[in-house]
């Protein structure tokens, strides 16, 4: 089973309006091998703020009416890393020392939550439409077993929602949505929340032996129908 990661998209939440766009220009300059774009002007609160690029990644403050200054997005070009986790966990770690060394940021105290949404694409071992279409439950998958809500639309796409307690506010979840891209390939997209960089590292680090792990007991689960 290949796994084809596309995408990392990762944004950090800060609790704290620290983004200052001078210090931004200084954390990830020219001389650090970047290129930047301004917001165009306008009526945006954030206006004048840089966007920045290196080696297949854009690093930016998020554009926010609710939080500015306060959520900064590492995303991954679709399709141009040859290492996509292990080149998104590398670039996380620069940033989170420029902001350190720059912004004076404790990585550890001023972040409050991190997405991260992971695209892929899953070459499966079984005709993709069949295996969907007989999967009719997910108390024989392991990994999914006690952990996840699931849901399959009349479309047969898939969709799994970490179970968590009462409690809205969690430390960790996960959404996943599995559906058919080609015969014999998924379309597999996680959302994942945590509330540390360290957290989220974790996840990029093991997501790709995770989907790996999930799919295969998919497979299974639906030949045994």
């Amino acid at each position: 089973m290949d796994i084809h990661i596309t995408q990392f998209n990762v944004q950090l939440y800060f609790k704290q309006a620290i983004l200052d766009t001078e210090r931004l220009n200084s954390a990830f300059s020219e001389s650090e091998g970047f290129s930047a774009s301004r917001l165009q002007q306008g009526n945006h609160p954030m206006q004048g703020t840089m966007s920045f690029f290196k080696q297949g990644f854009r690093i930016a403050p998020v554009q926010s009416n609710v939080l500015p200054f306060k959520i900064l997005q590492v995303m991954s070009y679709p399709n141009t890393l040859q290492n996509p986790d292990q080149e998104t966990v590398s670039c996380l770690h620069f940033v989170a020392a420029s902001l350190r060394q720059h912004l004076k940021v404790n990585i550890e105290s001023d972040i409050c939550a991190v997405r991260v949404v992971f695209h892929s694409i899953v070459t499966g071992t079984e005709d993709i439409h069949m295996m969907l279409t007989k999967l009719d439950r997910i108390d024989n998958i392991p990994t999914l077993a006690g952990r996840y809500f699931g849901h399959k639309n009349p479309m047969d796409a898939i969709q799994l929602t970490s179970k968590t307690g009462s409690e809205l506010s969690q430390k960790f979840w996960n959404d996943m949505r599995i559906s058919q891209f080609d015969t014999h390939s998924y379309v597999v997209t996680i959302f994942n929340e945590t509330d540390s960089l360290a957290g989220a590292l974790d996840f990029i680090n093991g997501v790709r032996q995770f989907v790996t792990t999930l799919m295969h007991e998919m497979e299974a689960a639906a030949k045994g129908n």
